[in-house]
């Protein structure tokens, strides 16, 4: 008998859960998914608030350093005779500014006030350095004799300085100011980059109509000590005037090792740093 019972089991019957006992559990389960929305609406709120404070801590600090930069800028010009510039809106061979973008920089006064992120350029029309305070402003130029020099911003600022006709053996034009490509104890190099207008005369033509347009010019100078500064190529046959004969060869197989490139001002400015 206890054999057949064992291999026979009787079948149970599945009774239904309570009622009560079903509502209590439909309740936990409502209960669960009401807190898990509510975790999740405060964390959403938190999350949304600590984004807001940080957006807004960061204007803050935004009009904070343009409010500063403002300043800045008029404690700089505070004193300076504004002169209003023409909208430079030709063609870049129109229009008599050196640079086709105008470039971030500032622009240092010999007062020793300094006004930070100005637009500049260089109107080669009347050799002087006009600005713009931001791009919705028209330029202006102040004396270029209140001016000691500017620096443009880039992946590699460039520094330029006021010079003077004194300053050179020869000058051809009457451009001011100078980017200082290198300079050493003894041993400087300048570059003057300007344009001047081709007539239309002695330009091809194409078409029936010609116009007189502008072409950049790049020159460069070099100083010894304290003598005047002479203009100079960035070839062999400038740096055999820049250098002793000696000097002369190491370059030559400087160059030919390194495979800079004769004429390559950034090439050419490894040879300064290496030599001179």
């Amino acid at each position: 008998m206890k054999d057949f019972f064992r291999l026979n089991p009787c079948p149970t019957k599945a009774f239904p859960k309570p009622r009560l006992l079903l509502r209590l559990e439909k309740k936990s389960q409502y209960l669960k998914i009401t807190a898990m929305s509510k975790y999740l609406l405060t964390l959403s709120i938190v999350c949304l608030s600590f984004g807001a404070s940080a957006q807004y801590t960061s204007e803050v600090k935004t009009a904070q350093i343009q409010n500063t930069l403002i300043s800045q800028q008029n404690a700089a010009l505070k004193g300076q005779k504004l002169i209003g510039m023409t909208l430079y809106d030709l063609d870049f061979e129109r229009s008599p500014l050196v640079y086709e973008d105008w470039q971030l920089g500032a622009i240092n006064f010999k007062t020793d006030q300094r006004a930070d992120s100005m637009l500049l350029n260089i109107d080669a029309n009347i050799n002087a350095l006009v600005f713009k305070i931001s791009v919705e402003y028209n330029p202006f130029r102040v004396d270029s004799d209140k001016i000691a020099g500017f620096t443009l911003y880039g992946t590699e600022n460039k520094s330029f300085i006021r010079k003077y006709t004194s300053d050179f053996k020869e000058l051809k034009n009457e451009l001011l100011f100078f980017e200082i490509l290198f300079e050493s104890e003894n041993f400087s190099i300048l570059k003057q980059e300007t344009k001047r207008i081709v007539p239309a005369d002695s330009q091809l033509r194409y078409t029936s109509a010609t116009e007189d347009k502008y072409r950049v010019d790049v020159n460069y100078f070099f100083r010894r000590g304290t003598d005047l500064y002479e203009d100079v190529s960035l070839n062999k046959k400038g740096f055999k005037a820049m250098s002793s004969e000696s000097q002369y060869d190491e370059i030559q197989d400087f160059v030919k090792e390194n495979k800079l490139k004769w004429g390559d001002e950034a090439d050419m400015i490894k040879v300064f740093k290496k030599f001179f």
